[in-house]
């Protein structure tokens, strides 16, 4: 009987951004903060016999040498975690406003409630539009976030770890065989990839590590923070240090690479060769976050000069686009190195992102805190017994070149915590 073939081409879209293991590990050293990068540095050294670390700090250290800095935080929940992260790192255009729209249908541990379906049939979207939304909501933080069951979940997060033999197994059991994988079934499973039972159970022990919900609020804790950056002050000077204290040393072991390396067997040969690259990896990411970070934090001590020499106390605009662009940088570069730094100065320790304020409208040069500063001046300058309106607020603002809407008088009032004309009269009445 002859044999007869048949083809067939299908035409199909894909939505995915390849990352290398370098670059994931880049990525990830330059949002953490330091006292996690020790951590995740010593573990890697753990797994590579060439490198030993020498930390000049230890997380005990971290906690009684800011201890003066410390402060009861309590977790935001994960729609304003989600929406800060979007402010500060996706355009105003079409797909962030789906993004968001994909934001209010997550439950309370960051699944999406409603299927694909369910989601073009009530958003009006096309396809294409609610897949690359959907792969922007993945790439937020924590991982895991906008999966639709929790296989989805738990595949989001294996794809966000180190590319070892073992963690593709899992990502291919998770993948493929989730079913086997929920009974148990390790005969199968290692029959179906042709490998061996003890390899699927160190799978298995690689995705128990994962967790079965995206976000879980936790209790109020205490917040230790260390400054990286350190600013000085010379008369009308500034000068910016990256200050290294606690970054993690790395030694390289010269003995144990020339004794391995001369080895006669390949596999030994291989072994070592991987090891090396990996330990030359780990040393250019860790330069490369120390540069980054430098030269973020010298675009912030420029823009934000006047602050920092304690003129004012008002901060001036500055947009992640703003230091992107100077510095040839994505946006989500800029983003994720100033997630949980800390910059330190004569007068108190501040959040990186803290000096990043928005325009008080397109048009405006201002910030919205200068012009909360200036709303602030004028209503304290008022006369008590006759407080000024918003409306009024409005026009001397507009008086000073600040265009202004009456709403975004009210709102920025708001925010300062200040009451509103009549309940300020009221307020001064009643003493």
């Amino acid at each position: 009987m002859g044999l007869q073939q048949n083809y067939q081409i299908n035409q199909k879209q894909l939505h995915s951004l390849a990352l290398t293991q370098s670059m994931k590990q880049s990525l990830f050293m330059l949002q953490t903060n330091l006292a996690d990068l020790i951590t995740y540095v010593q573990e890697q050294s753990m797994a590579n016999p060439l490198f030993d670390v020498n930390p000049t700090i230890s997380k005990q250290e971290v906690e009684l040498a800011t201890v003066f800095n410390n402060q009861d935080t309590e977790q935001p929940t994960l729609e304003a975690y989600l929406l800060e992260q979007i402010r500060l790192t996706m355009r105003p255009l079409p797909l962030r406003e789906l993004v968001l729209q994909l934001i209010a249908h997550l439950d309370e541990h960051g699944y999406l409630l409603l299927s694909d379906q369910q989601l073009l049939d009530q958003l009006q979207v096309t396809p294409v539009a609610l897949a690359d939304a959907k792969e922007l909501l993945y790439n937020l933080d924590p991982p895991g976030v906008g999966a639709q069951s929790l296989q989805e979940c738990l595949i989001l997060q294996m794809q966000l770890k180190a590319a070892t033999p073992t963690h593709q197994l899992a990502l291919a059991i998770l993948e493929h065989d989730f079913d086997q994988l929920i009974a148990h079934d390790w005969s199968a499973i290692a029959q179906h990839w042709q490998v061996q039972r003890a390899q699927v159970q160190a799978a298995f022990a690689a995705i128990q590590t994962l967790t079965p919900y995206p976000y879980v609020a936790t209790p109020r804790h205490t917040a230790y923070v260390v400054p990286e950056l350190l600013v000085q002050r010379q008369a009308d000077r500034l000068s910016l240090e990256v200050t290294k204290w606690g970054y993690p040393q790395i030694v390289f072991a010269q003995e144990t690479y020339d004794q391995l390396r001369v080895s006669t067997d390949q596999a030994t040969k291989s072994y070592v060769q991987r090891k090396y690259q990996e330990y030359q990896t780990l040393q250019k990411n860790l330069a490369r976050r120390l540069t980054t970070l430098a030269l973020i934090g010298r675009c912030i001590v420029s823009a934000q000069a006047p602050f920092f020499l304690q003129k004012t106390t008002t901060l001036k605009t500055l947009l992640l686009r703003d230091v992107a662009q100077k510095l040839s940088l994505s946006e989500s570069t800029v983003s994720r190195t100033i997630n949980d730094k800390y910059l330190q100065t004569t007068f108190g320790i501040f959040e990186l992102k803290d000096f990043f304020t928005k325009r008080s409208n397109p048009n405006s040069e201002l910030s919205v805190n200068e012009v909360q500063a200036q709303l602030r001046q004028l209503i304290a300058q008022e006369d008590p017994q006759h407080p000024i309106s918003d409306q009024q607020l409005m026009h001397l603002l507009q008086a000073q070149g600040i265009t202004i809407a009456r709403r975004t008088v009210s709102k920025y009032r708001q925010q300062l915590g200040i009451a509103n004309a009549r309940r300020r009269k009221h307020l001064v009445l009643g003493k």
